[in-house]
């Protein structure tokens, strides 16, 4: 019997495929503040379904186990964050409280409405997700 000389790269590239379909599914049921990883920064790129502006800059970052930091468009902000019964728990977040110009200003109050409402997390095609009751709120970058 002969082989192609297609069929092991062929079929490589389908074992490959089906380990990172694995992967994102993986992510998803996974605990929340793992999928978040520690030290990795994360660029928000939608929030509600709505790009993040041109030149407006909103990151993720879990910076050690249970602290959240990053910058919110305008300010910076930091916060306890917590994995109870599978959900993800944000606290209150503080921050520096300056003035930007209005595409900054609103990108950090509809980051600020979302974050706070966050329930889940899940790592889908790369990109993280942020989701509430299911729905993603926040996706970002790394």
């Amino acid at each position: 019997m002969t082989r192609s000389p297609f069929a092991a790269p062929l079929f490589a590239a389908l074992a490959c495929l089906s380990l990172m379909a694995c992967k994102d599914e993986a992510a998803a049921g996974a605990d929340p503040l793992a999928v978040l990883g520690t030290g990795v920064e994360w660029r928000v790129t939608e929030i509600d379904g709505q790009p993040v502006p041109e030149g407006v800059t909103v990151t993720i970052t879990q910076p050690e186990p249970g602290l959240l930091a990053g910058t919110s468009g305008c300010n910076r902000y930091s916060g306890r964050i917590s994995a109870e019964g599978g959900a993800l728990k944000i606290g209150a977040l503080a921050g520096t409280r300056m003035m930007c110009p209005d595409p900054q200003m609103q990108a950090e109050q509809a980051f600020h409405s979302h974050i706070s409402r966050i329930d889940g997390a899940q790592i889908t095609g790369g990109l993280l997700e942020l989701t509430r009751e299911g729905a993603v709120m926040i996706q970002a970058t790394k």
